[in-house]
């Protein structure tokens, strides 16, 4: 008798069992369902980006194949040695500003005509007589080579005259430049460049420029 009347409860818990496991089941699927949705929109998510950063990396290997002109307008400082007898030992610091034209065939190789001007007048000695010499704003033209082996990196070199009313001095320049693209095709630039005049002064010119590309619009 007694098993008799378990029997019902029996078949109660077996129910309330199954209905639990059917839920479980129906849970598991819709957490797997939720975790493959969650996997799939992650990858479409690592595509797209994978698919958009290797379009900009072309487009920019592109762009920097590519001609350009460039313009650049500097401001810093020339640190002078003047240190070419034992009475004179002591470095000048004179402020500058350069405006300088370069063009960079297919962003690589290129040339350029910079021009810069020290804005103080001041006295240096002359290497071989030791004479005592009065430049007064002399202004500095260079014809230049240009190297530009990575997108940020510009290095350079060249021959030139300075221009003084006093005297002429021959030159030779070597120099580098990091850049930070802008947009609106405009270049931040950070400068070191060192003059080399057999006749007279060395000079190290540490500048700061802004820098206009004038690109060809590829269709």
């Amino acid at each position: 008798m007694s098993s008799t009347s378990l029997s019902p409860l029996h078949g109660v818990q077996d129910g309330n069992q199954k209905g639990r496991l059917s839920r479980l089941i129906l849970e598991g699927d819709s957490n797997m369902k939720n975790t493959m949705l969650i996997v799939i929109i992650i990858s479409l998510g690592l595509v797209t980006f994978t698919a958009s950063a290797q379009e900009e990396a072309h487009s920019k290997k592109h762009k920097h194949n590519d001609g350009f002109h460039r313009m650049t307008m500097i401001a810093g400082y020339a640190f002078i040695d003047n240190s070419f007898t034992e009475e004179s030992d002591d470095i000048l610091i004179v402020p500058a500003f350069g405006l300088n034209y370069d063009y960079l065939f297919r962003g690589l190789w290129g040339f350029g005509l910079h021009t810069d001007i020290l804005l103080q007048q001041f006295k240096v000695e002359e290497k071989k007589s030791s004479e005592v010499l009065i430049r007064e704003n002399p202004i500095a033209v260079c014809g230049m080579f240009l190297y530009k082996p990575h997108h940020r990196w510009t290095f350079f070199s060249g021959y030139g005259i300075e221009f003084e009313k006093h005297e002429n001095f021959q030159l030779v320049r070597i120099g580098a430049e990091y850049g930070i693209e802008l947009p609106k095709n405009w270049e931040l630039g950070f400068s070191l460049e060192f003059d080399y005049k057999p006749e007279a002064y060395n000079s190290l010119l540490i500048g700061i420029g802004f820098s206009k590309l004038f690109r060809k619009v590829s269709k």
